[in-house]
């Protein structure tokens, strides 16, 4: 019966995006269970791999009319809450790990207001996840960010530069983190 249930709540998923066309360009993984929700957005374009884990709820921004821009590696990992932005390409890595509640920018848009002209103007690039990198609980990815591979970004960091491979870094502005060598002394 829960199986049932379960493949029913995937069909209502396929039918609300098909009554909708994505136009809010939200996509809300709520309900669903974190075993339905990579199948979910395979079904919908995005390029999942084997084994992946991820956790509902979803937001996913900026769909449009397909999740094509969001490439996940095998057995990566994505927590609760998670907010991607999927204006421009994100790629998560293989064995990745994304805590609860990381967002994930592709783009900036100020909009309407004057700061378009004071030298801000709309722009995107992507965010790349290396192989068994870490990302903390509540971490902010920018723009055109590149986290390297077995790096660690520290809970509540805003990352706005490149991570580089296996480095740890934390807080905001994210910085490097001093090593454990002082701990094992």
């Amino acid at each position: 019966m829960r199986a049932l249930l379960r493949e029913l709540e995937f069909l209502s998923l396929r039918c609300a995006r098909h009554l909708s066309g994505f136009e809010r360009l939200v996509a809300r993984f709520q309900t669903l269970t974190p075993r339905l929700v990579p199948r979910a957005l395979a079904h919908y374009g995005a390029t999942i791999g084997a084994d992946v884990r991820i956790a509902a709820p979803l937001l996913l921004h900026n769909a449009e009319r397909s999740f094509a821009n969001l490439s996940v590696g095998d057995g990566a990992y994505l927590g609760r809450d998670c907010l991607l932005d999927l204006k421009d390409r994100i790629e998560i890595g293989p064995r990745a790990t994304l805590s609860m509640r990381v967002t994930i920018v592709t783009h900036v848009d100020v909009g309407r207001s004057s700061w378009a002209q004071r030298g801000l103007p709309p722009s995107q690039a992507p965010v790349r996840i290396g192989p068994d990198a870490y990302v903390g609980a509540g971490a902010t990815l920018l723009a055109g960010v590149t986290i390297g591979a077995g790096a660690l970004v520290g809970a509540g960091a805003l990352v706005r530069h490149d991570v580089p491979p296996g480095a740890r870094v934390g807080g905001v502005p994210a910085r490097a983190l001093p090593g454990d060598q002082a701990k094992r002394s």
